[in-house]
């Protein structure tokens, strides 16, 4: 099977779960014995590398890229794609692609990495509160909340524009043969939002087994572990009140615009390590007692959680979006109010106290993460799906 990857980046090539998930689908496909082409553009072009006049043109663009539209058409033509996948196409690819593929009659796959096909602001939040007020028909507010990172009216307003498109092409349902939600409650939200139930599809994140079915050694104690970007809405703040008063060691993997703030925050039992490759992250996981997972917001589906699992660490994790399916309450890990450091703090002595229990818990959440989250039982869902938008784009013709 020949599939066209298709991919907007929002900086400049920048890396990011979206972009480290769609690079381990393809090679997952390649190692099948699959043909995988990749088509990529950045938003770079209008922010940092646009002129006065294409930042303009941007906003003329923003429903429909004649350019996109013409070199997508172009690309099928040459290399004949049996399915495109697309995983992101805001903002300068625009939705003209799906155009593309429709008129060439090839089967269109679109992986819904976040929530920005059915909320302007990208992640259902909203001054570091959840927000769903733009599933039920008030995408303007937007404008009023700047909802886009760093409060751009520029991005705010450009992200409003292509929702309003995308809203009025029923969420493009007439040109994307399936869409791909990473969990049952992302897809509970798409559907709420308008997008058509049966054709939306459930496929989760995947990683390779970090140990080769390797026997895991057991927790070395050394100390709690958090990894992820440093921005307001991953609850850091909240596990640093939380852990104020710990003699416990916390290391913080990660970096991004809060942590000189956080820095300042933190108790002196907590370690800023800086951003951290895979390998060290999974190095750091092995030696770490538990895995806090604290974020305010719903998530797609976290690849960090993924790797906890499959590590075999017990995590505490706020109960928001799809954490509930990735984590058996009191059995595999330990949920707690998003938001809330006295149910953290709770949940943090409960692990820290036990080490029977946080054994017990790593055993589950390995063997959850070996049943349900391999590259062989993601390939067989993805394939289910593609020879589904297959069948169906054939039956369009």
């Amino acid at each position: 099977m020949k599939i066209l990857s298709v991919h907007n980046y929002y900086g400049r090539y920048a890396p990011g779960g979206d972009v480290n998930a769609m690079e381990a689908e393809a090679q997952l496909l390649i190692d099948h014995g699959h043909a995988v082409s990749k088509y990529a553009r950045t938003n770079a072009e209008i922010y940092e590398d646009g002129t006065l006049a294409e930042k303009i043109a941007a906003f003329r663009n923003t429903a429909w890229s004649k350019r996109s539209y013409t070199e997508i058409k172009g690309i099928i033509q040459t290399i004949r794609p049996d399915i495109m996948h697309v995983h992101n196409y805001w903002l300068v690819l625009s939705p003209s692609i799906f155009a593309a593929a429709k008129d060439c009659g090839v089967a269109t796959i679109f992986t819904l990495h976040n929530y920005r096909l059915i909320c302007p602001g990208n992640h259902l939040l909203r001054n570091g509160r959840i927000c769903e007020a733009c599933l039920h028909g008030h995408p303007w507010r937007v404008l009023l909340n700047r909802c886009l990172p760093g409060r751009s009216l520029m991005k705010s307003f450009l992200s409003l524009l292509l929702y309003r498109e995308t809203k009025r092409k029923r969420f493009l349902d007439a040109w994307v043969d399936a869409y791909i939600a990473l969990s049952d409650f992302g897809r509970s939200k798409f559907i709420e939002a308008g997008l058509s139930e049966t054709k939306v599809f459930v496929k989760p994140n995947f990683i390779k087994d970090p140990f080769h079915g390797v026997p895991i050694e057991k927790n070395k104690t050394c100390g709690a572990l958090f990894a992820g970007r440093l921005s307001p809405e991953k609850g850091v703040e909240t596990l640093l009140k939380a852990w104020a008063g710990l003699d416990y060691p916390l290391f913080i993997a990660g970096d991004g615009p809060a942590r000189g703030y956080l820095q300042k925050k933190a108790p002196p039992s907590v370690t800023f390590g800086g951003w951290q490759n895979r390998e060290n992250i999974l190095k750091l996981l092995q030696e770490a007692t538990c895995f806090i997972f604290p974020s305010e917001l719903y998530e797609g589906f976290g690849l960090s959680l993924l790797e906890a699992m499959a590590c075999g660490k017990a995590i505490i994790a706020s109960d928001l979006g799809p954490r509930r399916e990735m984590i058996k309450d009191g059995i595999s890990g330990l949920l707690f109010k998003a938001g809330n450091t006295v149910d953290l703090r709770s949940k943090i002595d409960l692990v820290l106290g036990d080490r029977t229990m946080r054994q017990s818990m790593g055993a589950v959440a390995r063997k959850t993460y070996l049943e349900r989250y391999t590259p062989e039982i993601n390939y067989e869902i993805l394939m289910k799906i593609y020879e589904t938008a297959r069948t169906r784009s054939t039956s369009h013709k």
